[in-house]
């Protein structure tokens, strides 16, 4: 073998040295469009800067990025100075960049926000438009690539919070020509799936023009038209597309998109039984509050009860009763005494009283002698006297009518 033998990190090296020992390397300014721009701990931007036939990987650090302007994007047409260098490690030679000036946008990107803007003034991104993310989903449809690590976080994630969880994929092809179509074909058959809750459309990140696939038109109104909640998980964190626009809901990963479709199983078990707990308390409360209220109308129905009435009126009647009766005594009793007082008084006047103190009263056929001319010798009258009685026969009579003349008649007795 011919030539001189190095190792691939005295290779590497010695590229190193001829890309800074060059002074054309050493400080220049490109060209070019930003794609797939991303930001890392520390404030490092890497970035590729492409034209329509090649591109360059590029990388500016922390102390150069801090003193930008204006935030570079993907899309954005700039002027790039900095120096070739070598890395090492991976093998491919990069731009570091000390400094950006715009330059515009890009035919790309202005294509994206003309197709942005016509879409919004429809109402696709309206928010008002968005469904709510069902808490417990029967089956998560998942529309993406079958192969590569966004299928197999969202099963992991999913299976790691519920090992019950319901998975269907729908398999897609992610970018390329007819991509859109499978997508679009994807989240109909999803959309009229039975027991199909929430749609997750998902791929890992890439530049803008690997990402297309999720701006074109009709996928983008195929998102917006589904009736079932769609989740987009679309490219990275900084990678933002029409159709998260036009999801219902927008996470920066497909794992964060597992997250917040699948709930915990014991998140779900805590929730029965704390949702068990607050039923229980909820019809204690009603039936504490059921009884007070059938105690109260009790109470009600006893105040206005019949037997109620009639026991106070039986009291009333009880109560007349006494009174009367009272009334009653007390009449007789006053009656009583004026009834004594009167035969006190007739006592007095009575003719039998007189008889008590000697006096005697004739009769003669019943009625009372009170004249000698009522009387004749030989007539048999009565005597009554204050104990007893007496039958005498008259034998000479003196006076009567005539009381000048003294009549006298004698008899025997």
């Amino acid at each position: 073998m011919a030539g001189l033998t190095l190792t691939v990190s005295q290779l590497g090296n010695y590229v190193q040295r001829s890309f800074q020992s060059d002074p054309l390397l050493r400080d220049l300014t490109v060209s070019g469009e930003i794609s797939n721009l991303k930001a890392y701990g520390g404030g490092i931007l890497f970035f590729t800067l492409k034209d329509e036939q090649a591109a360059v990987a590029c990388v500016m650090y922390a102390e150069y990025a801090e003193a930008l302007s204006v935030m570079p994007f993907d899309g954005m047409r700039v002027l790039a100075r900095g120096s070739v260098s070598l890395y090492v490690k991976g093998g491919r030679y990069q731009l570091s960049v000390r400094g950006l000036r715009t330059q515009g946008v890009g035919p790309l990107y202005e294509q994206l926000q003309r197709r942005k803007a016509a879409l919004a003034r429809e109402g696709l991104f309206d928010e008002e438009c968005k469904k709510s993310i069902p808490v417990i989903p029967d089956t998560v449809g998942v529309v993406t690539s079958p192969t590569g690590a966004v299928i197999r976080d969202i099963l992991q994630v999913s299976l790691r919070r519920n090992p019950k969880a319901r998975i269907l994929l729908c398999p897609v092809r992610v970018q390329g020509m007819g991509a859109d179509e499978e997508i679009v074909r994807a989240i109909d058959t999803l959309d009229r799936t039975e027991r199909v809750s929430t749609i997750i459309i998902a791929r890992g990140g890439g530049s803008i023009e690997d990402l297309w696939t999720f701006n074109e038109e009709k996928v983008v109104r195929a998102v917006a038209a589904c009736r079932t909640p769609v989740v987009s998980a679309v490219g990275h964190e900084t990678d933002v597309t029409l159709c998260d626009l036009a999801a219902d809901l927008r996470v920066p990963t497909p794992s964060a998109a597992a997250e917040c479709t699948v709930p915990r199983l014991v998140d779900l078990q805590r929730a029965v039984l704390d949702a068990g707990d607050s039923l229980r308390e909820a019809m204690t409360d009603r039936l504490r509050e059921a009884a007070a209220r059938l105690d109260g109308a009790k109470g009600g129905l006893k105040a206005v009860h019949p037997s109620r009435r009639l026991d106070a009126e039986s009291r009333r009647l009880e109560q007349a009763l006494a009174r009367m009766k009272q009334e009653m005594r007390r009449r007789f009793e006053h009656a009583g005494s004026g009834l004594a007082g009167a035969v006190r008084e007739l006592a007095l006047v009575s003719p039998y009283a007189v008889l008590q103190r000697g006096y005697a009263i004739a009769e003669k056929d019943g009625v009372p002698v009170v004249s000698a001319a009522q009387i004749a010798p030989g007539d048999q009258i009565l005597l009554r006297f204050g104990k007893g009685k007496a039958v005498a026969r008259i034998i000479e009579t003196e006076g009567g009518e005539d009381s000048g003349s003294q009549k006298k008649q004698t008899a025997v007795l």
